[in-house]
């Protein structure tokens, strides 16, 4: 301790912004394994391939949301007014994943999944850990590429709605708490 009462009382405060922070991100993230397991169960990975793609989508996931926290803290800054449209965008998620429940999500009719596939070429199975095959002579992607790709959407569209949230409680805190998310983010 340092003796000093507004030195003390800073350091609360911070240590409080950042405890605040890191619970709104837990909240945020239980959504996120609930998803990861139904693409899991949809693409059939294997479970020793499944820490793999995790692995690797948490990476995209930090520099994904770093770049997104930077982009986010400037606008917001020159352009306050942008909270109330991820306010609006939010409010638009919510109802309608509202009207969506006790619907079976079809992972086949995604959009993004859809771009995907007509884009990239596709093996017909996994090839071990692999990312990448020759298979008939040709170079393809594994459904694993598939399921990191879509696995680092997701996230991403994951932290378009918590990086508002987390603004709006405390700005510097944003990028503490999304570290501690996406480097433990089912603890």
């Amino acid at each position: 301790m340092s003796g000093d009462p507004a030195r003390e009382t800073t350091a609360d405060a911070k240590a409080l912004e950042f405890l605040a922070g890191y619970l709104i991100e837990k909240a945020l993230a239980v959504d996120n394994m609930f998803v990861f397991l139904m693409i899991f169960s949809h693409f059939g990975v294997p479970a020793e391939l499944q820490k793999r793609a995790l692995m690797i989508g948490i990476l995209g996931a930090l520099l994904l949301r770093a770049a997104m926290i930077l982009l986010g803290a400037w606008a917001i800054r020159h352009f306050h007014w942008l909270l109330y449209g991820f306010g609006a965008f939010l409010v638009y998620t919510g109802i309608k994943m509202w009207f969506a429940a006790g619907e079976e999500p079809d992972l086949e009719a995604n959009r993004t999944l859809r771009w995907l596939r007509r884009r990239i070429r596709i093996a017909p199975f996994y090839d071990g850990d692999k990312l990448f095959m020759v298979h008939e002579g040709v170079r393809v992607a594994t459904p694993l590429v598939l399921v990191v790709l879509f696995i680092g959407f997701v996230d991403l569209i994951f932290a378009v709605d918590s990086i508002p949230a987390i603004f709006r409680h405390h700005h510097r805190s944003v990028h503490r708490a999304h570290l501690q998310r996406v480097r433990h983010p089912g603890a």
